[in-house]
């Protein structure tokens, strides 16, 4: 590359800021804007190549300098302000370039804020003493556009309620179910991502309260497979004596990778879990849980993920 100062500026310059589509080469707009790779791409309208031997016109400089200022605004991400070229005036050497490329690319998975929400709530309408399994299945039309979800913090957030609270098991299994909280799958499969400015890692729990739940903090959508994984389990704190080991437990799955860039999955299913220890007490109707898929914002972003399904069904005894 020979990007620098007093030099010319030639297609090959370009084109190695910009990045070819779908690429995965790190610091590149497209790995970040465009289809990119696992975690990398918002799956947005990839910056064209600039033929070798072509001028490089002042509207692609500004392509590069506008896209890399959206996916900035995007993540929250602070970067160096460069004003993007006009027609007729020069294209000047800007440090700041390939250093903010390679800002939005670390911050990459990001988000300053959210979109809209799609959900379903699956209830048990009958009354129970042994356990309940809810199935809820998040469905995206293909591999790449769960990616897209995710890399741009889409996120799945699930609920339970347990509306009877009357002495004994139901009293139990209300204050269990309360104690859950939000359990959130966002992307990672190590770390955190910020996301409307709360810091999350691949499962997180949200409020809530009651004892310290088990969690699988690093698997998010991308350490999904086709194998059941136990991601969360809370065990009731408060309820009759030789109950207390009653408890809630999150399972997920995907239906394995689909395309060729990288996704865990077009097909997230999490499975929740209610066993009461020992069977026995008969648990009143009204046992629910929800599940919410929250899309990215598409003030900065279009929608790239596409609609969302999310549906739920639950059986038990």
């Amino acid at each position: 590359m020979t990007y620098a100062l007093n030099g010319n500026i030639q297609a090959s310059d370009y084109n190695t800021l910009v990045g070819g589509n779908p690429t995965t080469t790190i610091n590149t707009l497209n790995a970040t804007w465009g289809t990119g790779g696992a975690t990398a791409g918002y799956g947005q309208t990839a910056e064209a190549n600039v033929a070798t031997g072509d001028l490089v016109a002042a509207t692609k400089w500004a392509n590069l300098v506008n896209k890399t200022a959206s996916a900035a605004s995007h993540q929250g991400t602070t970067i160096t302000s460069v004003s993007a070229p006009v027609t007729g005036g020069n294209v000047t050497y800007l440090s700041a370039i390939p250093t903010n490329l390679t800002t939005i690319y670390s911050s990459r998975t990001n988000a300053a804020t959210q979109g809209a929400t799609s959900a379903n709530t699956a209830t048990y309408a009958s009354t129970w003493s042994s356990a309940l399994t809810f199935t809820h299945t998040v469905t995206f039309a293909n591999g790449d556009a769960a990616r897209y979800f995710f890399n741009s913090g889409g996120q799945l957030k699930l609920t339970c309620t347990h509306a009877n609270s009357s002495a004994g098991i139901n009293l139990l299994f209300n204050g269990l179910a309360s104690n859950v909280g939000t359990v959130v799958m966002s992307s990672p499969t190590s770390g955190a991502v910020t996301i409307s400015g709360t810091s999350f890692n691949g499962i997180t729990k949200v409020a809530g309260g009651g004892s310290t739940p088990t969690i699988s903090t690093n698997s998010g959508y991308y350490a999904m497979t086709i194998s059941n994984a136990n991601v969360f389990t809370q065990t009731a704190s408060t309820g009759p004596l030789g109950y207390l080991s009653t408890f809630i437990r999150v399972i997920a799955k995907s239906n394995g990778s689909q395309g060729s860039n990288g996704d865990a999955g077009s097909v997230v299913t999490l499975y929740t879990v209610w066993d009461e220890v020992p069977d026995g007490l008969v648990v009143g109707t009204g046992s629910t849980v929800t599940v919410t898929a929250q899309a990215p914002e598409t003030t900065y972003l279009a929608n790239s993920w596409g609609t969302i399904s999310v549906a739920g069904s639950v059986t038990g005894s």
